[in-house]
């Protein structure tokens, strides 16, 4: 099984975000299908684009795929991040990338300018082994070949970019400033080069953040074939009775304290609704699940928060429900007993035209609540008898609803 990534669940995020602050993995590319070996992993970006020809060769293991690119060829990803840094191009991201080179001679990973005509590769493998370019410089380390390596590149321009293999810091440079060498276009090239330094080169996984990984999240990724701490093979939402039910799976974990469910909705931000333990370690596979009760009509956005035993976390991919009532029901009020205010809650499972409306024992009305067309959800509506008659007596009322052709009541003591 691949180990990059290991779909959604990282050792990322051992500092403190602020509440505004959101970062992604935004691509991630395995290789594992032959037949396809441009198709980016459910959920993380777009397919890369080909030219020239690849050819499927296996990895790091004989269960891990990869990828062989000639001389000649290369592959486009259209990243879909935004500016950042406050220039034109994007000034922040990280990449990581398995690799082995077969033979001493230039290789190059990346290239931000425009293909052809560009100006030249920007991470170059040397035929020495040194890495890194001749404007930033180049490491002391030197890859040798028919070795499997884990490369991490982060850029975060204005600031400063780092390389790193197999977790280690292999260079630090100062950064280029805003929308210079590194910026990215809406583009980027993998293994290309404008001038022919673009040796072949086996590919068993590509990785892509909006953000620039610290030392110590990269770190976390080791080196080829290191095990992360969660596998989350599938996440989920149903309706269910009135409430929202989340399913998710883990292939693996290690080191797992459990998830921490968190949702945000059109007018609220992320808050967390409560945590479920996890096994630890373990290499069976476990079904969770979380049930959400205390929720109103609109759309909601559920995630996973990963805890680690040690404090580090990652978040889950994003699911979303728009959620509607299943059912036309009136509640009980409560508090009930009640003096002087109560609170009727309903729901609306479509939209309709609402009454509700209050009588005594002798069928005499004695407050319109709602007259009005509503849209369906989950409504309250407070009761209040100081705003409908002072003199309203201590005994027994009753509260009906009405939409459209459906009706239904409810019994409320007041006690004065």
């Amino acid at each position: 099984m691949k180990n990059l990534l290991q779909r959604f669940v990282l050792l990322i995020a051992l500092f403190i975000l602020s509440s505004s602050f959101s970062y992604s993995q935004v691509g991630w590319w395995k290789f594992d299908n032959p037949n396809n070996l441009t198709a980016a992993e459910a959920g993380y970006g777009s397919d890369l684009v080909l030219t020239g020809t690849v050819s499927a060769v296996v990895g790091p293991t004989e269960a891990n795929g990869a990828v062989r690119v000639p001389v000649g060829s290369y592959f486009k990803c259209n990243h879909g991040l935004t500016p950042t840094g406050g220039g034109l191009k994007v000034n922040t991201y990280t990449l990581l990338i398995d690799f082995k080179i077969s033979a001493a001679m230039w290789h190059n990973f990346i290239q931000t300018d425009s293909l052809p005509g560009g100006s030249d590769g920007d991470f170059f493998i040397k035929p020495t082994g040194e890495m890194g370019t001749s404007g930033a410089g180049y490491s002391t380390f030197t890859a040798t070949v028919d070795t499997w390596y884990r490369l991490a590149i982060t850029i975060e321009n204005g600031v400063q970019n780092k390389s790193y293999i197999n977790g280690q810091l292999i260079k630090d440079w100062s950064a280029y400033d805003i929308d210079t060498r590194y910026a990215l276009f809406p583009w980027i090239y993998f293994f290309a080069d404008d001038d022919g330094d673009d040796g072949e080169i086996d590919v068993a996984e590509i990785a892509m953040w909006d953000h620039a990984l610290s030392a110590s999240e990269v770190l976390a990724f080791g080196s080829v074939g290191g095990i992360l701490p969660v596998e989350l093979s599938s996440f989920n939402a149903v309706q269910l009775k009135g409430s929202v039910v989340l399913n998710w799976e883990t292939a693996s974990e290690k080191n797992n304290s459990g998830f921490t469910i968190e949702r945000k909705s059109e007018i609220e931000n992320w808050k967390s609704l409560g945590f479920v333990p996890g096994y630890g370690t373990s290499t069976e596979k476990h079904n969770y699940s979380y049930t959400d009760q205390s929720i109103g009509s609109g759309k909601y956005s559920y995630r996973l928060k990963q805890m680690d035993h040690n404090g580090t976390f990652e978040y889950s991919q994003v699911i979303e429900v728009l959620f509607t009532p299943s059912e036309f029901k009136m509640y009980n009020n409560y508090p009930n007993p009640f003096n002087p205010s109560t609170v009727i809650a309903y729901d609306l499972p479509a939209d309709a035209f609402v009454t509700l409306k209050v009588y005594n024992t002798t069928g005499e009305q004695v407050a319109e609540l709602v007259n009005e067309y509503q849209v369906s959800g989950k409504y309250n509506k407070s009761f209040n008898t100081s705003s409908v008659s002072s003199s309203l007596p201590s005994g027994i009322y009753f509260a009906e609803l009405r939409a459209n052709e459906k009706v239904q009541r409810i019994k409320m003591l007041l006690l004065k």
